[in-house]
């Protein structure tokens, strides 16, 4: 009676865990599309005290070399690159945020590096104004969010000011996206 009794309770959990578990299949098929906001090279591109922008072949990733930064005076970088909506109807909500934080090794020879998305409008500026304390970086949060407009392209400045006891040769690596919805 016994084994029956534990045969039959064995059968019972086992039947009841088999109805609660199922799963649910999903099948994606995902395509690439080109972006239909990248980035431009801006004016001050070679032109601007050793200024190079390098963009990748999909003008998705910019690398910015030979920025200055001066003791005790601001720098401005008015249009070295641009971000460009080039789809093809509609707007598309944009904003800078930053990507890692700057390395605090040389922190203490710089005042600020900020970037500037240059809407047009001052109402709608978006900002991010990496500062140092003399020891460390300040890093800010993400600005808020902003919609470019279709074929609109607007530049990001950069200000940059070092510290008036800055030792030349110092350097600080920033990293920023401009992230896309």
């Amino acid at each position: 009676m016994k084994l029956v009794t534990l045969l039959l309770t064995s059968l019972l959990i086992a039947s009841a865990s088999a109805a609660v578990y199922y799963s649910l299949t999903m099948s994606s098929t995902i395509q690439v599309y080109k972006a239909n906001v990248y980035f431009k090279a801006g004016t001050d591109n070679g032109t601007v005290s050793g200024l190079v922008v390098t963009l990748d072949s999909t003008n998705t990733t910019a690398t910015l070399t030979g920025l200055r930064a001066y003791p005790n005076a601001t720098f401005t970088y008015t249009d070295p690159i641009k971000v460009r909506n080039n789809a093809t109807s509609g707007t598309t909500p944009i904003r800078l945020a930053p990507l890692s934080n700057p390395s605090n090794v040389n922190a203490s020879h710089f005042e600020y590096i900020k970037f500037l998305l240059n809407t047009t409008n001052p109402a709608t500026y978006r900002w991010l104004n990496y500062t140092s304390s003399g020891g460390t970086w300040t890093v800010p949060s993400a600005s808020d969010w902003v919609t470019i407009g279709t074929s609109t392209e607007w530049s990001i400045a950069i200000y940059t000011k070092a510290t008036a006891a800055a030792t030349v040769g110092a350097s600080v690596k920033i990293e920023i996206t401009v992230d896309v919805q």
